[in-house]
């Protein structure tokens, strides 16, 4: 009994230190808010800090990182996008980390979220990933060496029915 119960520790230990900080639902939320939004949304949990702010073409780009011992992990930037003539932002979420773990788990979100993979391919680099809803587009990347990846959710506009 008693070692049953190490083992059940020790697998919730193990499992929490190394548990990845954000969920494919985390991302798609984040691209649907403003930048001071996202912010909020990832900082208020203390999970991610801002590493830099950055200006390109006119719009404020965010690279926030992972706060703990392995802050460089994950990373996610906000604040990418392309304006529409009607004044819309679409924005484009990225994050990038250096374990292939957090990648597949990402993965296997997408395919049991409702979300429809479109294609799967690959590059000389990566393994490339498609998935499509009527809200978002998200390109996973998963390197060959299995080491690293990264994802992409970008927004798109939904012309729904009233």
């Amino acid at each position: 009994m008693k070692r049953a119960l190490l083992i059940t520790l020790l697998l919730f230990c193990c499992t929490t230190v190394f548990a990845q900080s954000i969920t494919i639902n985390d991302l798609a939320n984040v691209a649907n808010l403003s930048n001071a939004e996202a912010h909020n949304y990832l900082t208020l949990g203390k999970k991610f800090k801002r590493q830099y702010l950055q200006e390109v073409d006119g719009h404020s780009i965010e690279h926030l990182n992972k706060i703990g011992p392995d802050n460089k992990e994950e990373t996610i930037v906000i604040g990418m996008g392309d304006r529409l003539p009607s004044g819309t932002m679409l924005r484009t979420v990225t994050y990038t980390t250096v374990t292939s773990a957090h990648i597949l788990n990402l993965i296997a979100q997408a395919k049991h979220s409702g979300l429809t993979m479109k294609m799967h391919g690959s590059d000389a680099k990566n393994d490339i990933f498609f998935f499509d809803n009527d809200f978002f587009h998200i390109v996973i990347f998963l390197n060959h060496d299995n080491i690293s990846g990264s994802i992409e959710v970008h927004q798109k506009e939904y012309l729904g029915l009233d």
